[in-house]
């Protein structure tokens, strides 16, 4: 081996080791909580609920939120802060949950975009405004969309008038169903079609008030 590929080699490894560093450096980044300037951000608790932090800092590890009970009153808590998770420390498409809107960008090999909303309608698969499906592999995070506030997002629906007055893009479901996503008219499923009636009856958790706003926008 020459000495100039001797020398490639080892700028190679150098470059190898230093792109470690790098995924390694922006993965602590992405995952350190934010701890000041907290008052008016949302993040979700332990239970999976998404909370609004009402305090601008924690004090002795715990930090004051507020969440919507079944009936639509607001309800105030103190939560550990270490317990919560912000939108920003998620930085894979895997590790979103079902029911989250985000900003994305997406590209299924015949079909891109940018900047576009989508929803997370179940494990391993988006939606943008139910006009295109992308798998998790095919998307890229750009940031979270705002949910609505907290007196205005009912955690649950029922009745025929609950389930038509949630606006287009929110998201109900039930455990062991897939999620309804409200289109203009109608409820989708998969394909399938319902409309408030036919789901009116069943109680089914909101998963997502709307398409949200972008931070941007809000």
């Amino acid at each position: 081996m020459t000495s100039n590929h001797k020398r490639l080699e080892e700028l190679k490894q150098q470059a190898k080791e230093l792109a470690n560093q790098i995924d390694q450096l922006e993965d602590q980044l992405n995952n350190t909580k934010p701890t000041t300037e907290l008052l008016g951000r949302w993040a979700t608790n332990s239970y999976s609920k998404q909370v609004l932090i009402t305090t601008d800092r924690p004090v002795d590890g715990w930090i004051e939120t507020t969440y919507v009970n079944p009936d639509g009153t607001t309800r105030e808590k103190a939560e550990q802060f270490d317990s919560l998770t912000f939108p920003e420390q998620t930085t894979r498409p895997q590790d979103v949950p079902a029911g989250e809107a985000w900003l994305i960008d997406a590209d299924d090999g015949d079909y891109s975009t940018t900047n576009t909303p989508a929803l997370k309608i179940d494990e391993g698969l988006w939606t943008s405004r139910g006009l295109s499906e992308w798998t998790d592999d095919e998307v890229e995070l750009i940031t979270p969309l705002i949910p609505a506030l907290p007196q205005d997002m009912p955690e649950a629906v029922t009745t025929e008038e609950e389930y038509g007055a949630l606006p287009e893009g929110s998201v109900v479901a039930k455990p062991g169903e897939d999620p309804w996503t409200h289109k203009p008219y109608v409820w989708e499923q998969r394909g399938a079609i319902t409309d408030d009636m036919m789901l009116s009856g069943t109680t089914r958790q909101v998963l997502r008030h709307g398409w949200g706003t972008s931070p941007d926008n809000s």
